[in-house]
């Protein structure tokens, strides 16, 4: 099997920050690429999908109680528009990835040829989407908040036995995280658990805490998401979501832990050593 998780990855997700406007979401995934390309990393640019008219009950599209329905209806992009923005994705050098919520979603990425597939954490349960995704044979990239370590190994049975590729990410499903509830021993614990498995850090800290992904690279995590946008005149953004600029410190952290780490196990004796 081709293991599509041997060097370590950036995701970057847009989420609703395009606010559904196809020119913004242009404009962030130009505004990335150029991120991408100035630290020299590779980076997959992630969406998510919801098939809104089968997703939503019609006697809930207007209620006013959950505020997550509002959130998506206004800024609810068609498919020909997302096809838009997969093809800036591809010119940016960027691979795709996309998280569906709904069986119909999975049939639109298959489609769409995305690189790779996400499973949400609030997915992590949802046994028939699990087996839409699974038989879509896309590299699978798995977030694990909220999850007890029972449900992550009946995930890590599952995606094994219809012999996907899989990688984990520790995610603490809290927007936005605080220190005290970042917890990642669970990175170690993960890597000993599901050895040969590749682990990752979904973060939803502070855009501005740069510390959490260093740690996180010091103890083996190997994929490193985080929610990205663009602020305009009009637009803001959320507490967990990084603007270009706190993306690049965000990876110089990265980047300045693994050369203090080193590359590999035993290290190699610098010439000026005594």
């Amino acid at each position: 099997m081709i293991n599509y998780f041997e060097e370590d990855l950036f995701i970057f997700d847009i989420a609703n920050n395009h606010q559904g406007s196809l020119e913004h979401g242009l404009n962030i995934i130009k505004a990335f690429g150029k991120v991408a390309r100035k630290l020299d990393i590779k980076a997959i640019f992630k969406f998510q999908f919801r098939d809104l008219d089968t997703l939503i009950h019609p006697d809930h599209l207007k209620s006013k109680e959950n505020k997550h329905i509002s959130r998506f209806t206004s800024t609810k992009l068609s498919l020909n528009d997302y096809e838009k923005l997969l093809n800036q994705v591809k010119k940016e050098g960027l691979l795709s990835m996309c998280t569906p919520f709904d069986e119909k979603s999975v049939d639109n990425i298959v489609s769409l040829d995305f690189d790779f597939i996400k499973v949400a954490s609030c997915c992590a349960t949802d046994w028939p989407l699990l087996t839409k995704i699974s038989s879509a044979y896309l590299p699978t990239i798995i977030s694990t908040g909220g999850l007890s370590l029972k449900g992550i190994d009946k995930l890590v049975s599952f995606f094994s036995h219809k012999g996907n590729s899989f990688a984990l990410m520790h995610c603490v499903s809290v927007y936005p995280s605080n220190d005290d509830q970042l917890s990642l021993n669970q990175i170690n614990l993960l890597r000993e658990r599901y050895p040969g498995t590749s682990i990752g850090w979904s973060t939803h800290e502070h855009p501005d805490n740069t510390l959490a992904i260093s740690i996180a690279k010091a103890k083996g995590a190997s994929l490193f998401e985080r929610h990205v946008g663009l602020v305009t005149d009009e637009i803001t953004l959320n507490l967990y979501s990084s603007t270009p600029n706190q993306a690049i410190e965000w990876i110089k952290s990265y980047k300045r832990t693994n050369e203090i780490c080193g590359n590999d196990m035993e290290r190699t004796h610098p010439e000026n050593e005594q």
